[in-house]
């Protein structure tokens, strides 16, 4: 798990004398933040005539591991259903759901007008690598989705901004 953010002031045609390349060309800014995070303790459940109390279902003696596809995040038929009157043994946070990676960018300059006043030209990319990050996998026992991915999060987003500051 872990975290990183930079700001590069990009040295590129900084102490030119070349007005154009000055203006137009120096002064970039590059920005990163990174964020990686393994996947969060998850609980199962399981809802069954048992007088409204909410139960978890029994582990039945398989490898809960699973392959970790969107069909299939965990074994499912490492657990059963829990003898009626009982409110089953499935440890609570036995699953390990989806990790997350995340890779957002901006590349921006700030031109100046006159006076105090200055127009910045942005463009930011999120989830610049396009990976796939799972949101929500289906822990409910007696669900038809059971084990499976239900939820993504967002694909890379391309945005481009003007902003004008005085």
């Amino acid at each position: 798990m872990g975290s990183g953010t930079l700001i590069w002031t990009m040295p590129w045609f900084k102490n030119t004398s070349n007005v154009f390349e000055k203006t137009v060309l120096g002064g970039w800014k590059f920005s990163d933040m990174t964020l990686l995070r393994s996947g969060l303790s998850l609980d199962m459940t399981y809802s069954g005539n048992n007088a409204g109390y909410p139960v978890r279902p029994d582990v039945s003696g398989q490898a809960i591991k699973g392959p970790k596809t969107a069909t299939a995040w965990f074994n499912t038929l490492a657990f059963q259903k829990p003898v009626a009157g009982y409110l089953g043994n499935a440890n609570i946070g036995v699953i390990r759901g989806p990790g997350l990676v995340d890779f957002d960018m901006a590349l921006y300059k700030t031109f100046p007008l006159f006076a105090k006043h200055q127009i910045e030209f942005r463009a930011e990319a999120f989830n610049v690598m396009n990976h796939t990050n799972f949101s929500a996998v289906s822990t409910a026992f007696n669900s038809s989705t059971f084990g499976q991915i239900t939820s993504a999060l967002d694909p890379r987003i391309i945005e481009a901004a003007l902003r004008y500051q005085f």
